[in-house]
């Protein structure tokens, strides 16, 4: 019993020396790192904690970075890659449906009406993210980190309507091609507005309805010019922890180590927060609380319309996936490139992109 005792104190000791060793071979770096955006509570409850609170508290305070949102810095969703390949910024978190344009495969992670559920859209990703995170590199010189989830996209129109098909004919503001598909799958006209834009469009009839998350659009006051919100996400909103090549090689191996780490726990905890983002943004528009959620916690709730889902949606979800959002995109990605898609995300959620 005394051996025991000592070899297990021993190996306490043991891995508490390797720790002090591994951190004391993380070197002092300061990253500068772009965020996305201001108003939308990811980035001021995920994206700015992770390089100024978490990663500190992680490295001892070895490893830490200042956090600007791109919405401050004047920048498009497209431009943080191109910021990180050139070494203008250390490290950015990316929606990747803006930075899909110069190559399909990066659709591929976050395909309008793919996922069917929160556990579904992270099976899927899971599937996906080595794919993606090769390409990252291969394409444009970034080093992936690791990919997270922003609050599910939903719709919401300023007129009435009671299922999907009666949306045919109108202007949905959309911000990728998987969208726009969608919004064309459903009879509607895609229209690609920036964010900050949309209330006034919707407001001056330019667009009839549009996609974002809940909270974003509670955030931006879309309540104001909208009135009706349908209940179930259209697409999931993935995004991407990157950095600049050389400054991850810059690291060192026990540096990377901590940086995963956490990388890791910030995603965790941003999958953690999905659900409850998503009732939110249900609470805060519409005031109804749904599946044991919380009432909204960001403001006063507004007193939106919701438009709940039904078995006739589901069916319109189905039709649109299968023939103009996953058809669309094995056009767009080609055979290789969507033989990729069925044998990993597509496996997950049991549907093959055939064009």
């Amino acid at each position: 019993m005394r051996s025991a005792g000592i070899a297990a104190a021993l190996c306490v000791a043991a891995t508490a020396a390797t720790t002090t060793t591994v951190a004391a071979e993380v070197p002092e770096m300061t990253f500068n790192v772009v965020g996305t955006w201001s108003t939308g509570a990811m980035f001021k409850e995920h994206e700015e904690p992770m390089f100024e609170t978490l990663l500190p508290e992680m490295t001892g305070g070895k490893l830490n970075g200042e956090v600007t949102a791109m919405t401050e810095l004047g920048l498009k969703g497209f431009e943080t890659v191109k910021l990180l390949q050139s070494n203008v910024y250390d490290a950015g978190f990316m929606a990747l449906a803006y930075i899909a344009s110069g190559d399909p495969v990066f659709e591929g992670i976050d395909l309008a009406l793919a996922p069917a559920n929160t556990d579904e859209a992270r099976a899927l990703v899971t599937a996906y993210e080595p794919v993606v995170s090769r390409a990252m590199e291969d394409i444009h010189g970034v080093k992936y980190l690791i990919s997270y989830p922003f609050p599910a996209q939903v719709l919401v129109c300023t007129e009435p309507f009671e299922t999907l098909a009666d949306l045919q004919g109108r202007k949905i503001r959309v911000y990728s091609t998987t969208l726009g598909d969608l919004a064309e799958g459903l009879g509607g006209v895609s229209v690609s507005i920036p964010l900050s834009e949309v209330p006034t469009a919707l407001q001056r009839g330019v667009i009839d309805c549009g996609i974002s998350s809940g909270v974003s659009m509670y955030a931006a006051k879309w309540q104001d010019v909208v009135g009706y919100l349908y209940e179930t996400p259209v697409s999931a909103g993935i995004a991407a922890v990157g950095m600049n090549m050389a400054k991850w090689d810059a690291l060192g191996e026990a540096g990377q180590a901590a940086m995963m780490e956490t990388a890791t726990a910030f995603a965790e905890k941003a999958w953690a927060a999905l659900k409850e983002t998503e009732q939110q943004g249900i609470a805060c528009l519409t005031g109804t609380v749904i599946d044991g959620g919380q009432p909204c916690r960001y403001g006063e709730p507004a007193d939106m319309t919701l438009v709940r889902d039904s078995a006739v949606n589901t069916e319109i979800r189905e039709a649109v996936l299968r023939d103009f959002v996953l058809k669309r995109y094995a056009e767009r990605c080609g055979p290789d490139c969507t033989a990729l898609w069925n044998e990993t995300a597509g496996t997950v959620i049991g549907i093959e992109a055939q064009p």
